[in-house]
């Protein structure tokens, strides 16, 4: 067996080379390679010592999952059971299905790295029992392999990242398959259809304070914007220090006081609020329970 123990700098050089070609197979929104697809399906599983499934294609992850759902779930099933069955079954399947799944051109990450070293190191013998796996990589979306049956997802035909790479689209869905399936997200973080579609100024900004997830908050402000935000939602500030207010803002007629850290978030430079403990009569001490104690002061750097 060869064994590779440095590069020349002839091989490092060609890294970008590798890291293209596989950054856009596990971008690319063009249609399956179907052809090409069910080669690579049929090899691993002679690779793995197993005949050739029969392949069925799917218009998404989802709908894969969901196949495999009824079809495991419901083949026993007598019709009048299966609203029942649906109920206590296919959410679990429909789970288990994404760890038991190819994830096809998104696995684009790790079988790049084998490319390389068969292409530029010439290591063919070494990677020669993922080559069904890499040409189903190359050619289509998400897979799930059982015995004699194969179900295999094209690939998403819509696809859109902010610079740093996250899904983000404001307006519409930023991925999408064919059959339907969408993600709509904002910065990386998955929102609900109608923060994404819902133009900024249509947007009740008190809808804000009812979720209690803290990126989709903060993506909301960011969206809605911090200033009508503060403008429409009841608020009295409380102490302001730099970049942080400590704001107290009711939000029904129980809960006339309930506090809020308004600070800059430093992963994404942008300001959003933060729920903090009802005691919280400062800044600090706000920054302080963030921090896991209300006590002892804590100095982050945006404070200083």
């Amino acid at each position: 067996m060869k064994k590779i123990t440095t590069l020349t700098e002839e091989q490092k050089a060609r890294f970008p080379e590798f890291i293209q070609k596989w950054t856009d197979i596990g971008l690319s929104t063009s249609p399956a390679n179907r052809k090409e697809a069910e080669a690579g399906i049929i090899e691993a599983y002679a690779i793995a010592g197993l005949p050739a499934p029969k392949i069925v294609w799917c218009g998404s992850p989802l709908s894969q999952g969901l196949t495999r759902a009824l079809i495991f779930g419901l083949k026993d099933a007598e019709w009048k059971d299966i609203q029942a069955k649906i109920g206590d079954s296919v959410r679990d399947s429909v789970r288990d299905s994404v760890w038991d799944s190819g994830y096809g051109q998104h696995d684009a990450n790790w079988i790049g790295f084998y490319d390389y070293f068969k292409i530029v190191c010439g290591l063919e013998k070494e990677t020669q029992k993922i080559s069904g796996l890499w040409k189903i990589a190359a050619n289509a979306g998400w897979f799930l392999p059982h015995k004699n049956l194969c179900w295999v997802s094209e690939r998403h035909t819509v696809l859109h990242r902010n610079t740093q790479g996250r899904l983000h689209k404001d307006g519409s869905a930023a991925l999408e398959y064919p059959d339907g399936f969408s993600i709509f997200a904002l910065n990386g973080v998955r929102m609900k259809p109608c923060y994404v579609t819902t133009a900024a100024e249509q947007i009740d900004p008190k809808v804000v304070l009812a979720e209690t997830n803290v990126e989709v908050r903060r993506e909301l402000i960011r969206k809605i914007g911090m200033e009508r935000f503060l403008s429409v939602v009841p608020h009295k500030r409380l102490e302001i220090r730099g970049n942080y207010e400590l704001l107290s803002i009711p939000l029904s007629n129980e809960i006339q006081d309930s506090r809020w850290l308004k600070m800059v978030n430093p992963s994404v430079g942008c300001f959003h609020v933060e729920a903090v403990a009802p005691e919280c009569s400062t800044v600090q001490q706000a920054i302080n329970w963030r921090a896991g104690n209300i006590k002892v002061d804590w100095a982050p750097e945006v404070l200083t």
